[in-house]
């Protein structure tokens, strides 16, 4: 199955990828740096910086500033030339493509916005984009290779991600910091021309990297904030040993001890879905099974929080006026969205707050949206937001998980007065079966921009990612979003 996967990445050609492919794909590589900016000022992205200028400059002493020498790993393993460094998006100091990546992989997931594959629940475009930015930036290479790049790391994590017959959650493991660290090992293998035999080496070694535990979901802790950064990261390691001819395991996937076998054992041998990664490779597509998000929370709470603010909208509903929500849910996912109730109704952290339906549909009725500022530490002790959420209930229904691409919700609001309001959204947006526009795209963006770079830097980056394919050279697009915070007026 390695092997397969190896020969797809390497011999795909760009003429070979359907335009509605690239289209969409431009369309995430937009997203994601928008996400990405977002969250540039803020102190843990900064903190993830310090940590690992720590861990990777030279002796102690000899550090002057975050991101400004050689690192240990950058002289191990140089990128193809030697005299050029790695960038994280909106920075300007040098460093080693790991430490590049792994602060690009950390700006993407810290909100919770980065976009998603509905089936897998994997977040696929950014640690593939994480470490084949600041690879293309510094190598000076097209807009077409980065993206070309980005396509094959996405579409080969959502197709593994589909191989287990149950979600990853529910054995404890995170998908995208297993599938992520494999789609940016791809996309970073196809840039550095890895023939076959070296992709299947450099996969094997990542999948002996590979943790994603979920123990942070108890507690609100940082470290799946961390967990795009920590695969993209791993991803140069991983690569420059398959380049140097260090063997990894053919049977990293399908064997006996291999990835899936060792780490999902609640599930029968036989019922793992090896076909789904490996069938129509090229004619079936599941990048365009990924949608963007509209708010910075895990995407099944997304759907409700649509239809209650429909509610809201339609009929100038307040807080005051509500005696309780009711949610249908799947199954699936009552234990990462709704238990235990005393973490859910008041999380300890922001990101804590991202996977609660209770407090999400709360903050969102009470503030009457969610952007980049949602889940504030204001919001989280709002005692008008948390009496509220205490009014949030849900009940497990089969009829939200029967169509896996869909996602919808269910949403009923009883009034004080005893009136009943009822919303049901059939399909998540950005699905297929509802999609979002350019336009939704663009909006994002510039909401995602605003107060991080100047105005009319918006307008021109939006311009440059949204022919991203022209560029013949992608370190002008890039290094230009490498300036001081501004304010909008």
């Amino acid at each position: 199955m390695s092997e397969r996967l190896a020969d797809w990445a390497t011999n795909l050609s760009w003429t070979d990828i359907p335009r509605d492919v690239k289209d969409l794909a431009r369309l995430q590589i937009l997203d994601a740096v928008g996400v990405m900016l977002a969250a540039r000022p803020l102190e843990p992205v900064h903190a993830a910086g310090r940590a690992r200028e720590r861990n990777e400059d030279g002796l102690p002493g000899q550090r002057s500033g975050f991101g400004s020498c050689l690192f240990f790993l950058s002289c191990l393993f140089p990128p193809p030339d030697a005299g050029s460094q790695a960038k994280s998006l909106g920075f300007d100091q040098s460093l080693s493509l790991s430490g590049a990546a792994f602060v690009n992989g950390v700006m993407s997931s810290l909100l919770e916005f980065d976009d998603t594959h509905i089936e897998s629940f994997v977040h696929p475009t950014v640690a593939p984009f994480s470490i084949a930015l600041p690879y293309c930036q510094s190598s000076h290479l097209s807009g077409a290779r980065l993206m070309q790049a980005v396509i094959i790391g996405s579409e080969l994590s959502c197709r593994l991600g589909l191989v287990p017959p149950m979600r990853l959650h529910s054995v404890g493991i995170h998908p995208t910091a297993i599938m992520g660290a494999f789609g940016a090992v791809y996309a970073l293998a196809w840039l550095e021309h890895l023939d076959c035999r070296q992709v299947v080496d450099a996969i094997g070694h990542c999948a002996s990297m590979c943790g994603g535990l979920m123990a942070s979901w108890e507690d609100g802790a940082s470290t799946k904030t961390l967990h795009v950064g920590m695969a993209a990261s791993q991803a140069a390691r991983a690569v420059a040993l398959g380049r140097e001819g260090i063997s990894g395991p053919r049977l990293v996937f399908e064997g006996r001890f291999g990835w899936f076998q060792t780490h999902v054992q609640k599930a029968d041998p036989s019922a793992f879905r090896y076909a789904l990664a490996t069938d129509g490779l090229g004619s079936r597509w599941e990048l365009l099974n990924v949608a963007s998000k509209p708010y910075p929370s895990a995407f099944t709470i997304h759907p409700y929080v649509d239809a209650v603010l429909a509610l809201k909208a339609a009929h100038a509903i307040a807080p005051a006026d509500i005696a309780e929500i009711r949610c249908r849910i799947a199954p699936s996912s009552v234990a990462t969205l709704c238990e235990p109730a005393a973490e859910k109704l008041r999380p300890l952290t922001s990101w804590h707050g991202r996977i609660s339906l209770q407090h999400s549909l709360a903050e969102a009725l009470v503030r009457g949206g969610m952007d980049k500022h949602a889940y504030s530490p204001e919001a989280l002790a709002d005692p008008v937001i948390n009496a509220l959420a205490d009014k949030v209930v849900y009940e497990a229904h089969a009829s939200q998980s029967a169509d896996p691409k869909k996602a919808g919700a269910h949403v009923r609001i009883r009034l004080n007065d005893g009136s009943c309001l009822e919303h049901v959204i059939e399909s998540v947006r950005g699905t297929r079966a509802n999609p979002i526009s350019e336009e939704d795209y663009i909006r994002k963006f510039r909401s995602n921009a605003d107060g991080v770079i100047a105005p009319g830097r918006i307008d021109e980056a939006i311009h440059r990612l949204m022919r991203l394919d022209a560029i013949d050279d992608v370190a002008a697009v890039f290094d230009a979003l490498a300036t001081p915070t501004v304010h909008s007026e």
